[in-house]
């Protein structure tokens, strides 16, 4: 079955270092090697979850992911999102929208997540890096100055040879001091349980309930 192509796709790009961000290790998730060695202060894991199989269901995850879907369905409210003027882009492209007006996830966007678990998030964020190629597409995201956590996540779909499709989370995470003992231990445990919902929420039968 050949791939339709339910949104605009486009080649990936990145973003130059910025001093809004509230960590140094920019785009560290990226790399496949931040898991076994985070940056020193840092927790790192990633999470692998298949949703389905075929082009079709690629595609829907695909489209649901760079619309800030994934966070959405996990339980985070998204708002405020306001996409790189053309005149900042790095390939000059600019802000891209869907039929609807829903915007899509470019680089240099920013966007201000909260929720009602404690654990999460609470803030602006900013994509760093989308990635747009045969079979896989998604983005990295991390945490600006005035969050409510020190963060990044890479956030991706991919459809492999086997025809199924799988989303995938890299997260990166300051380390909470090792004095705090238990409490340390718990708030781990929270940001891990809060990536596991995320990778797992566009699996069709997902409820955040």
């Amino acid at each position: 079955m050949s791939t339709v192509r339910v949104g605009p796709m486009r080649r990936g790009g990145a973003v130059t270092a910025d001093s809004g961000m509230n960590y140094a290790a920019l785009g560290a998730t990226s790399r496949p090697d931040v898991v076994p060695f985070p940056p020193s202060g840092f927790h790192a894991a990633e999470y692998r979850h298949r949703i389905g199989s075929g082009a079709r269901r690629f595609d829907l995850a695909g489209r649901a992911l760079m619309t800030w879907g994934a966070l959405r369905h996990a339980g985070f409210q998204v708002d405020e999102v306001r996409a790189e003027p053309v005149s900042q882009s790095p390939r000059g492209a600019g802000p891209l929208f869907l039929e609807d007006g829903t915007p899509w996830i470019t680089p240099g966007m920013t966007a201000r997540l909260a929720s009602d678990d404690p654990a999460a998030v609470t803030g602006r964020v900013k994509v760093l890096t989308t990635l747009d190629e045969p079979g896989r597409i998604g983005y990295v995201f991390g945490t600006m100055t005035g969050s409510t956590e020190v963060s990044e996540r890479f956030l991706l779909v991919e459809h492999g040879e086997d025809d199924a499709v799988h989303v995938i989370l890299r997260s990166l995470w300051e380390a909470p001091s090792s004095r705090l003992g238990r409490l340390a231990r718990a708030a781990d445990a929270r940001q891990r349980k809060l990536d596991e919902r995320i990778v797992r929420a566009l699996h069709p039968s997902f409820s955040v309930g």
